[in-house]
């Protein structure tokens, strides 16, 4: 493995694996993340970061110079503390990936395997999803979702954000055929916003989640696709996400 990026733009990428934010605890919400393990994989057709659980697959592309492709896992909180704005060169040697940039030589360990590597491989080899809204996303040979919603990235992400307020970080999708309702509620106390996509196509559909993804969508448009209590894909220019839905015990 041999590659070249400006360190910045790899800390940004990391920090959208790790999902970072406010997540649902109980009646309340905590700010953590998913796991510190990532996967990272390039090549010189695409190059990816990886993370996940059992409940949640996490992708962000990434654009490098690639002089020979590979695979490792890594600790992101050992490789965030030397990522800096410059031009860094990752090159992997004997189970250490060295980290060149000017006069300087860093040198971290890698991890044998992610924590939830089957999980992780499973959302790769059978998650599909592409922009064109008339094909559905398939999750597995048994399971598409059929409803999907583009709308506008800058409006999803200040949508959930205002439901945030709430505080427990549990977010109700809602599409009635024609507009997305987003809404948060705890007791007595309720945030609902309503959204008209830029386009949509399906039945209509309700869903929950957890999850603070909206911090990360960045482009332009953001396509969300799930059924009823299904799990929920998001689709965006270089971040895509596969959540399960959240379940009432």
């Amino acid at each position: 493995m041999k590659f070249r990026i400006n360190g910045i733009k790899m800390k940004e990428a990391i920090e959208n694996v790790l999902l970072k934010g406010k997540w649902n605890q109980g009646t309340s919400s905590k700010n953590t993340s998913l796991q510190t393990t990532m996967i990272l994989s390039v090549s010189k057709e695409n190059s990816y970061l990886y993370n996940g659980n059992h409940s949640t697959f996490v992708r962000r592309t990434i654009e490098c110079e690639v002089e020979l492709g590979g695979r490792i896992t890594i600790d992101t909180d050992i490789i965030m503390k030397y990522l800096s704005n410059e031009i860094i060169q990752f090159t992997l040697k004997d189970n250490i990936l060295e980290l060149h940039s000017g006069n300087k030589l860093t040198k971290i360990p890698v991890m044998e395997r992610h924590e939830h590597n089957d999980a992780i491989e499973y959302c790769i080899k059978n998650y599909t999803v592409i922009r064109d809204l008339n094909e559905p996303v398939i999750i597995s040979e048994k399971t598409k979702l059929n409803t999907r919603i583009k709308v506008s990235s800058e409006e999803l992400s200040n949508a959930i954000n205002s439901c945030e307020s709430v505080g427990n970080s549990i977010f109700k999708l809602d599409y009635d055929g024609e507009n997305l309702i987003i809404s948060s509620n705890e007791d007595n106390e309720s945030v609902c916003i309503t959204l008209e996509p830029i386009e949509s196509i399906g039945p209509k559909a309700t869903m929950e989640f957890s999850v603070p993804f909206h911090k990360y969508v960045k482009g332009p448009a953001t396509i969300l696709s799930y059924n009823d209590e299904s799990p929920l894909s998001v689709f965006d220019r270089d971040f895509t996400l596969l959540r399960a839905p959240r379940v009432e015990l």
